[in-house]
């Protein structure tokens, strides 16, 4: 019995090793520090469902604003710590700029990627597509229960 309750155990522990952490599939989190004059990450390639933060980081004033009129932080006084967020859904390239600083060459671009596997993943999570975990751990499950047949007969 204790053999038994061993191969279940272990196979637990396997399948939760192997599976991905619920949030995986879906598109992280970005931060862009405002900088004195600059954005410390200006030019940053995501998936689509990507939250992208700007942070005001710097002494003076600035805004994060894209050229095409999605997003728009206003101006943030410097030390003020405040933030904007814009969330990509779809694959593009979104310019965005300092209205204070652009002509200082404060501007960055957002890449959004199309098509990957991993976005073709999440498509089939979200229309109720079968989920890998439960099979496989039913698979390594079952493994262990042959296996630990397997070892009573022998003994």
């Amino acid at each position: 019995m204790k053999k038994l309750l061993f191969l279940v155990v272990l196979s637990l522990v396997v399948a939760l090793v192997l599976a991905p952490p619920v949030g995986a599939q879906q598109g992280e989190g970005v931060t862009v520090r405002m900088e004195d004059n600059y954005f410390d990450q200006a030019n940053i390639t995501v998936e689509p469902g990507t939250t992208v933060t700007w942070v005001q980081a710097g002494d003076n004033p600035h805004t994060s604003t894209s050229y095409d009129g999605l997003w728009d932080s206003g101006l943030i006084q410097g030390g003020a710590e405040g933030s904007v967020s814009y969330t990509f859904e779809e694959p593009g390239t979104y310019s965005y700029f300092c209205g204070p600083h652009e002509d200082q060459g404060m501007v960055g671009t957002v890449t959004v990627t199309g098509g990957t596997e991993a976005s073709g993943q999440q498509q089939l999570a979200a229309t109720g597509g079968p989920s890998l975990v439960l099979p496989a751990a039913l698979l390594l499950l079952g493994s262990g229960l042959l296996g630990w047949a397997a070892l009573r007969r022998i003994s």
